[in-house]
């Protein structure tokens, strides 16, 4: 019983400690998730502000080229210095022209003889060789004519021809159909960065088909906020939603094995609403211990082994007592109702049994008998071998009784060398001779008392209700009548 009261203690212990740091740890989880989607909605939206800056700056260069007369391009340049410095996202302003086959060599002697002595027509993969190539003859090309700014590191891109290459081709020829810039997808720079051209054709009169292209080249990994690339525990993807290649990438910190099972992984994914530049942003977060409020959960476990503890003492002392007290109360039901020589039920006992038997007797129509027992010549025996011996027998009477009886029959020693077999149920009343020939048996072997052998003989009253009686004490007084009869003729 102890070993299961403590169980039970822990069992319960255990599963408040886990729901309230369950609880705890729900409660810290959602915090996080609030703050990873607060986080998100404003990296978004920093995103989307670059994204418009994108298209108003664009805007602005395209309305000074349309402005501008070939080759007077210093307000034009003017105009790009003073954004990059206020954009560092914006890489470099560019122009690129539509020139014909047959313009081509006309358009590279004006190019050679107002803007760059050495320019030509060229070709770059920017794919998977990554170097200069021969230019292939076509209807059309799109060289860079301008940039800002131009420095020696990135002169030779100047002639570079944006048709020969399809990704770049396909945003120019879109931004004239559409008439809105158009990002192209994700490459890498000649400088090694990361970076996307935004085109806009430039309109021109009375042309049905755009001759300038203004250019902005972004630097990816600026688009995004420095906040951003300071959280470790974040992974960031930005990618182009039409071809999903990836603009940008952070891979956040690893999380151990434990932390992945007991904490989910936070996810935000938005698209940028905007035709021209379908930028998807992602971001992961993986939640770690570091992540919750440790300095809680210790407490609470603790707290919750101190009260254990607790709990623990205050059970052995309270099983403790109920013990001693269940112990003290069975030593006093003993008393009230067992005989402390024999160890038979007492006549407190026999009475209220008598009481329940009679009760159930009446209610069910059955019968039962009563069988008072009175040692013959008993006295003898104390005055030969004394008192002493005479308990000794005593006990070893009682316990052929308990022997020969059925288990559910009660035996009781009703007072001195007198005892009473309550025999609950009988079938009829000559099963009462065969109980007096069954308790005759018991006594027939002899005792032995002080190390003598000695026969003991008995007398014998037997009461059946209802016959004789209906009440106890009437069966009570037939029983003893009987009894003190037999134990005069025995005389």
């Amino acid at each position: 019983p102890i070993t299961r009261l403590y169980l039970l203690i822990l069992v319960v212990w255990f599963f408040f400690v886990v729901v309230l740091i369950g609880f705890i740890l729900d409660s810290e989880i959602n915090k996080q998730r609030q703050q990873f989607q607060r986080s998100g909605d404003a990296l978004y939206e920093q995103l989307g502000s670059k994204v418009e800056i994108n298209e108003a700056v664009i805007e602005g260069f395209a309305s000074l080229l349309a402005s501008s007369p070939w080759h007077e391009w210093k307000q034009v340049r003017r105009y790009a210095r003073r954004m990059i410095r206020r954009y560092p996202h914006i890489h470099t302003f560019e122009v690129a022209q539509r020139v014909s086959r047959d313009e081509l060599s006309g358009f590279v002697a004006d190019m050679r003889r107002n803007v760059e002595p050495d320019f030509r027509i060229a070709r770059f993969d920017f794919n998977d060789r990554r170097q200069w190539m021969n230019v292939v003859r076509t209807d059309q090309y799109y060289p860079v004519v301008f940039m800002e700014p131009i420095q020696a590191h990135n002169r030779a891109i100047l002639g570079l021809d944006l048709g020969s290459v399809e990704m770049f081709r396909y945003a120019l020829t879109q931004s004239g159909k559409q008439d809105i810039s158009v990002a192209s997808p994700p490459f890498t720079l000649l400088e090694g960065h990361r970076g996307f051209l935004l085109h806009r054709a430039v309109a021109g009169k009375n042309e049905k088909r755009p001759r300038q292209y203004a250019i902005l080249v972004i630097r990816t990994r600026a688009l995004l906020s420095t906040m951003l690339l300071k959280q470790d525990e974040l992974t960031a993807r930005l990618s182009h939603a039409a071809t999903d290649k990836e603009l940008y990438y952070k891979p956040g910190q690893l999380a151990g094995i434990v932390e992945k099972w007991l904490f989910p992984r936070l996810q935000y994914q938005r698209q940028i609403d905007n035709p021209g530049q379908p930028f998807v942003m992602t971001l992961e977060q993986q939640l770690r211990f570091s992540d919750v409020n440790l300095v809680l959960i210790i407490a609470i476990l603790v707290v919750a082994a101190v009260s254990f503890w607790s709990v623990l003492v205050f059970s052995r002392l309270h099983h403790r007592n109920e013990m001693a007290r269940l112990q003290y109360e069975n030593r006093l039901y003993n008393l009230a109702n067992n005989d402390s020589l024999t160890g038979l039920a007492n006549r407190n006992f026999l009475l209220e049994r008598l009481r329940q038997v009679l009760a159930r007797a009446k209610r069910k129509g059955t019968r039962f008998a009563l069988v008072f027992l009175d040692m013959n010549n008993f006295k003898m025996v104390n005055d030969e071998f004394g008192h002493a011996a005479g308990d000794n027998l005593l006990r070893d009477i009682a316990g052929r009784f308990k022997t020969c009886m059925r288990e559910e029959d009660t035996v009781c020693r009703y007072q001195g060398d007198e005892f009473v077999v309550l025999l609950e149920e009988i079938n009829h009343r000559d099963e009462t001779e065969q109980i007096r020939a069954k308790l005759m048996e018991c006594l027939k072997m002899p005792f032995v008392v002080n190390g003598s052998e000695l026969r003991v003989s008995v007398s014998i009253g037997i009461a059946v209700f209802p016959e004789d009686g209906e009440d106890i004490e009437s069966l009570l007084h037939v029983a003893d009548q009987k009894m003190y009869g037999e134990k005069k003729g025995n005389s």
